[in-house]
């Protein structure tokens, strides 16, 4: 199967900057960070980037960890009921275009998923009864209690601005995977314990019908919508999480499989219905990184080798051979000269 036939299967990713909050929480709360983002090669730098994505689960874990300096049992949702309901393109966008509830809820799914193509939003109505839901392609092995949290608050907060007088609280539900994230009689909801694939938000169908309360401010245009989307092409979504990481000594398949959250087996399959296997792949992204490297030549030959995972210079001299026909050393030599 040729690299660019329709790709069926996704490595989730989601764009960094919605855990921009989450970092500014913890921030405040006045503690260091660097324990939390580490781990997956982040920097608070990265979190301004708008065009930085990361796999789902480093998402759930990032999020979870920087929740957990803030102190707050409730940081999730405190933070999603805090969120300017049009401070996200994709809703002021659909705020713009919308003539019913019904269809500002519909819009906001579709334009969201620009931002993560690790979830899925669905608006299901069964009678009398409608849910808004949040599913996610997987969960990586993790209880992503604040991102429930902080989805179902904002979601609640659109319901709520957007219904204005209408809203009736006790007519809500909503499934979190863990309802102790909220704190008690929010806003006089009632909770459900759901599974970890998503927050629901379940309220009454003649809800759909009503016309939208929530307005863009008077002269005042919707934020444009982001350039970039979330890759959902699978060797794309790869290279986003090999350059993450390509300084990590012990960079392998199962690895890579644990930061995208799904099986090892699963990953093999995919590169090799794409006619490529993961270290092909791998290799190729540390070629590109050695050589803009050796080019820009502020290091040495250790220090690049380092960079790429390599413990040991000399294995990394070998490799670089095995792909360019020539050390290291040769090939920044041949490129200076070239310079002058």
């Amino acid at each position: 199967m040729p690299h660019f036939a329709k790709d069926k299967f996704q490595l989730p990713m989601v764009r960094l900057d919605l855990a921009t909050l989450f970092l500014e929480a913890a921030l405040a709360a006045g503690n260091d960070v660097r324990n939390v983002l580490a781990p997956f090669g982040l920097t608070p730098a990265q979190f301004r980037d708008h065009n930085q994505f990361v796999t789902a689960p480093t998402m759930y874990d990032v999020v979870e960890g920087l929740a957990e300096l803030t102190d707050d049992p409730h940081c999730g949702v405190h933070l999603g009921e805090a969120l300017d309901p049009l401070s996200w393109s994709p809703l002021a966008e659909a705020t713009r275009m919308a003539h019913s509830v019904g269809d500002l809820l519909l819009r906001f799914s579709i334009g969201a998923h620009k931002d993560a193509s690790s979830v899925e939003f669905r608006l299901e109505t069964r009678g009398s009864r409608t849910t808004f839901a949040e599913h996610r392609l997987t969960d990586g092995g993790r209880l992503p209690r604040h991102n429930d949290g902080f989805g179902a608050a904002y979601l609640i907060g659109i319901l709520r601005a957007a219904l204005g007088r209408n809203w009736v609280g006790n007519q809500v539900i909503a499934g979190v995977c863990d309802p102790a994230v909220f704190p008690p009689d929010y806003h006089g909801i009632k909770l459900a314990q759901t599974d970890t694939r998503g927050f629901s938000v379940s309220f009454p169908s003649a809800w759909l019908l009503l016309e939208p309360q929530l307005y863009q401010p008077a002269g005042k245009s919707a934020p444009a919508l982001p350039h970039s989307q979330a890759p959902e092409d699978t060797l794309l979504a790869l290279h986003y999480i090999l350059e993450a990481h390509l300084h990590e000594p012990r960079l392998d398949t199962a690895r890579v499989a644990q930061l995208a959250g799904v099986s090892k087996r699963t990953l093999v399959r995919r590169l090799s219905e794409l006619d490529t296997s993961f270290k092909s792949e791998l290799d190729q992204l540390r070629l590109i990184r050695a050589k803009t490297m050796l080019r820009e030549g502020a290091q040495s030959i250790t220090q690049v080798a380092a960079n790429l995972g390599y413990t040991d210079a000399s294995v990394f001299t070998r490799a670089f051979k095995r792909w360019t026909g020539q050390t290291p050393r040769a090939f920044q030599g041949d490129f200076n000269r070239d310079e002058i």
